[in-house]
């Protein structure tokens, strides 16, 4: 008796091919997933926080910011479901880095108050100026403060103004503070420091850190020759 033939099977091309040496087919990729690109969510969120500093939440499309990454509208939509949750990701994710880039810049507690409260006001400016667009965006992209902040943001913002609180509050138990209203002292930094998101110009002569030791020195010493 002759020896059996392979069974045959047919390939997409026209030919024949055996069971023998058929290649197993690829696993079908996730519709709208882009193929190949490094940290694609960080590259969405980066190009979107450009684009809505520059024009707007409500001006900005996700066909726009597509368009920006060179991806589809379905590979955005894979990522971010909506223009409200890509927005969101930015204020977080940016939100938490200010955090612990201004933590990771202060020195040990046993400093004195006035040390660790410009190491504070000096870290968020350094963080604000590398970080323009994102700020902005953060601040003013939205187009309005008519927003629903997520219970993310809000869990940081608190944790970041406890931060500052928590500094002032230690140079008043210490007696350097003369005023015992620790959230008016953090909040009026913090201010401060945010508006220059309205002015500042980062191609200036100078720096956001050289105005956050002009605020520092403000809020230590005020503006009356004593």
């Amino acid at each position: 008796m002759p020896a059996s033939r392979p069974h045959a099977i047919w390939c997409n091309s026209g030919g024949m091919a055996t069971s023998e040496n058929k290649v197993p087919a690829a696993k079908p990729r996730r519709v709208g997933r882009p193929a190949s690109m490094a940290a694609p969510r960080e590259t969405i969120m980066r190009a979107a926080s450009d684009l809505f500093a520059q024009g707007g939440f409500a001006q900005t499309s996700l066909m726009d910011i597509a368009a920006a990454v060179g991806l589809s509208k379905a590979a955005v939509y894979h990522y971010f479901p909506t223009k409200q949750v890509l927005y969101d990701a930015i204020v977080v994710d940016l939100l938490q880095r200010l955090h612990d880039h201004v933590a990771g810049a202060l020195p040990v507690e046993t400093e004195p108050v006035g040390i660790r409260l410009r190491a504070a006001m000096r870290g968020h400016a350094e963080f604000f100026e590398k970080n323009f667009a994102e700020y902005v965006t953060l601040l003013h992209g939205f187009g309005g403060l008519n927003r629903v902040v997520s219970d993310d943001e809000r869990a940081i913002r608190k944790r970041y103004e406890t931060m500052f609180r928590a500094i002032i509050s230690k140079g008043i138990a210490d007696g350097a503070i003369r005023t015992s209203d620790a959230a008016v002292i953090a909040r009026g930094a913090l201010s401060m420091l945010n508006w220059m998101t309205r002015w500042f110009d980062p191609k200036g002569k100078r720096r956001a850190v050289d105005f956050a030791d002009d605020y520092f020195d403000l809020l230590a010493h005020g503006i009356l020759k004593p």
